[in-house]
């Protein structure tokens, strides 16, 4: 009931403050995620109220002795339930911000490549499946195939606070069909996932445009091939932090120069959050090594099938059913109840 009370006087207080700030409307991005808030907390306290008409009916169909219709809400109830208790789980300081995901093939060649061009699918599967938005930004295709780099933004109902549990490096074991002796081998790929809009001491007017370095170039599709015959692709690198950014998705090179500068900016006011001791388990390492014994998460399709996640132990003999699937939604659970 608390908590009930609690979230209405928040959308309280963000309607008063739509009513009586004017840097609210001045401030577009703000005004975005406090809208973003208050729908999010609407949703929730749809399904409480909800939930406690079915708790409702479950007593007047027990005093009624109507044991069928019982059953049927109760099992209405228990699924409600369990999709608020999940959302407990979702209370990191960003987890309703959009993610940022870049995939990058490590170790292994062109399998490494392949199994980049996997993970990507095994996201964009995922938000199908559960209803958030994937929007490509950048990719570089690998020269045979796969994918050598990519960055997307995923947004949607606690987007950063689903996909923050995939950032490290993950590992496929399986026959390569990529050699004419069908051998074994062992593919790394690293996973880097950072919230959106960040505000913190770091600010646009922090980026000094002698700090950036700009490259230009044909938008790449499948193959590494130019998709356009202008260089409307940007990539900027910002020079003290060597971190940088590439976008290609937008249709001129203006709009991408904007894009990239927007991310990038996140990933700097990232790395600046994150010297705050703690704010480091809310914002994963944007660097990691990608090498054996790094891996979070193995897919090994031979010489038997398993999927494992190695921080919470679940595992799965059916590692398709994650790679093509997008089936990820258990592991990230097992690994939101072992740190409640």
């Amino acid at each position: 009931m608390a908590d009930l009370e609690e979230k209405k006087s928040r959308i309280f207080e963000i309607d008063k403050l739509f009513e009586t700030s004017r840097e609210i409307w001045d401030d577009s991005q703000k005004a975005i995620e406090l809208n973003k808030e208050k729908a999010l907390l609407q949703k929730k306290l749809e399904d409480i109220e909800q939930l406690n008409s079915l708790v409702a009916d479950m007593q007047a169909a027990h005093d009624l002795e109507d044991w069928e219709d019982l059953d049927e809400v109760d099992a209405k109830a228990h699924v409600l339930y369990e999709k608020l208790e999940d959302s407990t789980l979702m209370n990191g300081r960003f987890d309703n911000h959009s993610a940022l995901v870049s995939i990058h093939a490590g170790a292994g060649g062109v399998d490494a490549q392949d199994f980049a061009a996997m993970l990507m699918s095994m996201y964009q599967a995922f938000c199908k499946n559960y209803d958030f938005d994937f929007k490509l930004l950048h990719i570089s295709s690998g020269e045979e195939a796969g994918l050598k780099s990519a960055s997307f933004e995923i947004s949607g109902e606690n987007a950063y606070g689903h996909l923050k549990e995939e950032a490290g490096v993950h590992r496929l074991i399986r026959l390569s069909p990529f050699n004419n002796s069908n051998t074994r081998e062992t593919s790394f790929a690293l996973v880097e996932v950072l919230p959106t809009n960040l505000h913190s001491s770091f600010d646009f007017e922090d980026i000094k445009e002698d700090d950036l370095k700009w490259d230009f170039f044909m938008s790449s599709g499948k193959g590494g091939q130019s998709v356009n015959t202008t260089y409307s692709a940007v990539r900027v690198t910002h020079i003290p932090t060597g971190i940088s950014v590439s976008c290609q998705n937008e249709r001129n090179q203006l709009q991408n120069k904007q894009q990239a500068l927007k991310y990038l900016h996140d990933k700097l006011a990232a790395l600046e959050l994150k010297k705050q001791k703690d704010m480091e388990t809310e914002l994963k390492g944007v660097h990691q090594s990608i090498e054996w014994g790094s891996q979070i998460r193995s897919y090994t399709l031979h010489p038997y099938k398993l999927v494992k996640d190695h921080r919470s132990g679940w595992e799965s003999s059916e590692p398709m059913r994650v790679l093509e699937n997008g089936d990820i939604l258990p592991i990230i659970w097992s690994l939101k109840r072992i740190k409640k």
